[in-house]
């Protein structure tokens, strides 16, 4: 059984699977529903030529955007209090599995989801990479009352 992510809402996030022709599990991850008609996968790993295989017969068009979006994983008890410290207190709004975009600097958007992998309350923030240091130096004065600390997905 398939899920019709054309029902899903829009600024929804949803887990998700995908599997090869044989049905093997390739990944997981998550589906991004920023708009109608526009999708953002997240995964660990890259499966651009999979995913440009399987849209074939289907009027899809992916493009790779690694090289272009900025992504930090902000998780754990105080993550909102660290959001709320760096002036994201609208963050408060998101439920589960939601995003919205928060004005970030002047002139810059910022991209925040209430996920995470940590099985905690968590957040993801997603801002273009040339403002990827300004948001990382924001969330770490931001956090530093609460104890921030970098961390992998290794650690």
């Amino acid at each position: 059984m398939g899920r019709d992510v054309a029902k899903r809402k829009g600024d929804r996030v949803h887990y998700t699977a995908w599997c090869d022709d044989e049905g093997k599990l390739l990944d997981d991850g998550t589906l991004f529903r920023r708009s109608a008609n526009d999708f953002m996968l997240c995964c660990q790993e890259r499966h651009l030529p999979w995913l440009l295989d399987s849209a074939i017969g289907f009027n899809v068009a992916i493009s790779e955007i690694s090289e272009e979006i900025a992504a930090l994983s902000l998780q754990g008890p105080c993550s909102y209090s660290v959001l709320k410290a760096a002036g994201f207190e609208k963050a408060a709004a998101l439920k589960p599995f939601q995003m919205a975009d928060f004005k970030f600097g002047k002139s810059g958007t910022l991209t925040i989801s209430r996920t995470g992998f940590t099985g905690d309350l968590g957040y993801e923030l997603w801002t273009s990479t040339d403002r990827a240091l300004e948001l990382w130096d924001l969330l770490f004065a931001a956090g530093a009352l609460y104890g921030i600390r970098p961390i992998g997905t290794n650690a």
